[in-house]
């Protein structure tokens, strides 16, 4: 039984029938029976007086019949359910076959059993482009090269139960999955079919621009749809052999030249491409003696992403998550507690649910992990391959969602590794709740301004309709981005970041007044060059005064040897959370920086009683209401300026020590009403429809 997809393939179909119709000749005369069944989908009338003008009495048999999917898969769905026939090929309407196709794939089918996929042993490409492929069967393939490629091709043999228990699935031509034919294969291999290469078979596959596949893999997402072949546990089980296999054999190799030699020189193989050169003069045998011509196995050495892979099934188990996140690391900062945070208050509504935390950056610092609730599970792609680019992070990661439940939740915070990954596929994201996390915009001094050189607003344009919420840390980026965008306002939401405050201050130290802390990473966007002009103005009208700095670098390092040689400013080095800064030796909280959302390090201040001198950016001004809760100083580009506007707040608060107390007092009280875990709390469940009163208990 053959089945003939066809849509607007006029030009070609008649070379197409006449090798069929060989094929079809070869077989019979040898015993073997054929039906065609031919379906028409959508097919233009030149196609349709091309296939109605050729006589097709060489088949035991044919149908025709018609159908409206514009859809490959569902048309040879159609196909399959007239066929009677017990094996059933799939053909498309531009390739040619050798004579010997039908007859050497159904006899090896028969011997080997149905229990498998059978393709020829050679596809041949010509037309535009030509190649040699020599195809190996399954064993030699191994299911983990399903991840990065089709190893296989849309023309095969099967049983005809095969087809009735895996079904075609519906890729129409779009933006998001493509490509029915690699899907099904791998759906047939996680079914534990095997595959079977027939020798001294070719398919002599046109190249040519338009083709549907052409079009699929320029405008879709060049994946295919979900199979179970990589849902974790199918994929450790069914690669599990071959993962063994190669960590103790290695790859085999075979050069290329030697699958040259061997197809040219095959006398079968010669005779199979004469017949073809008949019907389509386009396909010359001494034209792939040219050593340029590209000549290749239908897989490559040792599948590495399909062996990173399965180091990360190997972690992930057959657990099931509620929620799955991508970061680019787990650094100790104030954007790393807010996301922890969150994750608890997930792990409060439900404590038997897991969540998978998928990292896609590289990070040379110990990471922040104990700061994750016990119910997290981490995958770091850096462990399972320093040598994987970002998007074949980004497929790892989009398998993983894939084996996920449909209604787990998908969170995206702002980074590279989440902005490219929704790059690459936010159209097949669309059915999932997606959330994207929106904190700041990347500002640098240029040209004595401010100057954004980076922002997340274009991703998130380009991706509205892919993404079900956008959560900010604080007011003001909802405001600038709806100001700019204006579509959608539902989307944005408001998750503020929680701060614990202790209940009793201890008494500060008598000299408090006179010193400063400055505390934050020591990365450019934080501003730390301020620190020597503050320090010299402040020596210059109060000597007593001095600021010590605590903070080590993640991105954007800043050298600390410019902070050494100042009589009155300290570089102390790293910590680890504020508890474990001196911070009762202190008074007054020095923040600088070009960027913010809402600074975790501020609200830790705040709720500690001190008095607050921080910069007009970002949504510092929610928590730095100036004059009530701290002095809030406008971001000035000039460095100079901008210090000396520093060191005079500095000095005036530093003289007032009531201001100084009044300040931290009402603070304090703003941090309890409005950034409590109580309040945090409320805001994650309102968000996401959690259950806000289990949430409040357990805190």
């Amino acid at each position: 039984m053959h089945i003939l997809t066809l849509h607007c393939e006029a030009v070609y179909l008649r070379r197409t029938l006449l090798s069929l119709d060989q094929a079809a000749r070869f077989a019979q005369d040898l015993g073997v029976r054929l039906e065609l069944v031919v379906v028409l989908d959508r097919t233009d009338e030149a196609t349709r007086s091309v296939l109605s003008s050729f006589d097709l009495c060489t088949y035991h048999g044919h149908q025709i019949i018609e159908v409206d999917h514009e859809s490959v898969g569902l048309s040879r769905n159609d196909g399959i359910a007239r066929a009677r026939g017990t094996y059933i090929f799939t053909a498309d309407a531009d390739d040619l076959v050798s004579y010997n196709y039908f007859y050497d794939i159904y006899r090896a089918a028969e011997r080997l059993g149905p229990e498998a996929l059978y393709f020829p042993e050679y596809v041949v490409g010509f037309g535009c482009h030509s190649f040699i492929c020599r195809y190996e069967s399954l064993a030699n393939v191994t299911p983990m090269m399903f991840i990065q490629q089709n190893p296989y091709i849309s023309r095969l043999c099967a049983h005809r139960d095969v087809f009735l228990r895996i079904p075609f699935h519906d890729v129409r031509l779009s933006r998001g999955y493509a490509f029915e034919d690699w899907h099904f294969n791998a759906e047939a291999v996680a079914s534990g079919l095997d595959v079977r290469i027939v020798e001294h078979v070719i398919l002599f596959y046109r190249q040519r621009p338009g083709t549907l596949f052409r079009s699929a893999d320029a405008i879709s997402v060049r994946q295919i749809p979900p199979t179970r072949l990589f849902e974790p546990v199918t994929y450790l089980r069914l690669t599990k052999p071959y993962y063994d296999r190669l960590s103790t054999e290695g790859a085999s190799h075979e050069r290329s030249s030697l699958i040259a030699r061997d197809f040219l020189e095959d006398q079968i193989l010669q005779d199979a491409a004469r017949h073809a050169n008949e019907i389509d003069p386009s396909i010359v045998l001494s034209r792939y003696r040219d050593e340029t011509i590209p000549v290749i196995r239908n897989h490559t050495e040792s599948s590495p992403l399909g062996i990173a892979y399965y180091g990360i099934c190997e972690v992930v188990g057959d657990k099931g998550f509620s929620d799955l996140f991508l970061f680019p690391f787990m650094s100790r900062g104030g954007a790393e507690k807010y996301f922890a945070s969150l994750m608890e208050a997930i792990y409060r509504a439900d404590p038997f649910s897991n969540v998978l935390a998928i990292f896609g950056g590289d990070l040379e610092i110990v990471q922040w992990m104990d700061c994750l609730p016990p119910n997290v599970v981490i995958v770091d792609m850096s462990l399972h391959g320093r040598w994987l680019t970002r998007d074949q992070r980004c497929l790892l990661a989009l398998k993983l969602i894939e084996a996920c439940a449909p209604e787990t939740r998908i969170h995206l915070r702002e980074c590279p590794f989440a902005d490219r990954f929704l790059q690459l596929y936010a159209a097949v994201l669309k059915e999932r709740e997606t959330i994207y996390y929106r904190f700041n915009d990347t500002i640098r001094i240029e040209n004595a301004g401010f100057t954004t050189v980076h922002s997340s607003l274009g991703h998130i344009s380009d991706h509205l309709e892919s993404l079900s919420k956008i959560v900010c840390d604080s007011r003001a980026a909802i405001r600038n981005d709806l100001h700019r965008i204006g579509l959608q306002p539902h989307k944005w939401h408001y998750i503020p970041a929680p701060v614990e405050a202790p209940a009793v201050l201890p008494p500060r130290m008598p000299e408090a007044k006179n010193r400063i802390l400055w505390a934050s990473r020591l990365d450019i966007e934080k501003r730390p060059s301020l620190l020597p002009l503050i320090a010299a103005e402040l020596h210059r009208n109060a000597p007593r005064m001095s600021i010590e700095a605590f903070g080590g670098s993640v991105l954007e390092a800043f050298d600390t040897k410019n902070l050494e040689g100042w009589p009155n400013l300290h570089y102390r080095g790293h910590y680890a959370g504020f508890d474990s800064l001196p911070f009762l030796e202190f008074s007054i909280f020095l923040y600088t920086s070009l960027q913010d959302g809402v600074p975790n390090v501020l609200l830790e201040a705040v709720s500690r009683g001190m008095a607050i001198v921080a910069p007009d950016v970002g949504g510092i001004a929610e928590i730095v209401i100036d004059g009530q809760t701290g002095v809030l100083l406008p971001s000035l580009p000039d460095e100079a300026a901008m210090a000396a506007s520093y060191a005079s707040a500095l000095l005036a608060l530093s003289s007032d020590p009531e201001q100084i107390a009044r300040l931290g007092l009402q603070a304090r009280a703003f941090v309890f009403e409005h950034h409590a875990p109580d309040a945090h709390t409320q805001y994650v469940a309102a968000v996401f429809g959690l259950q806000p009163r289990q949430l409040h208990h357990a805190a």
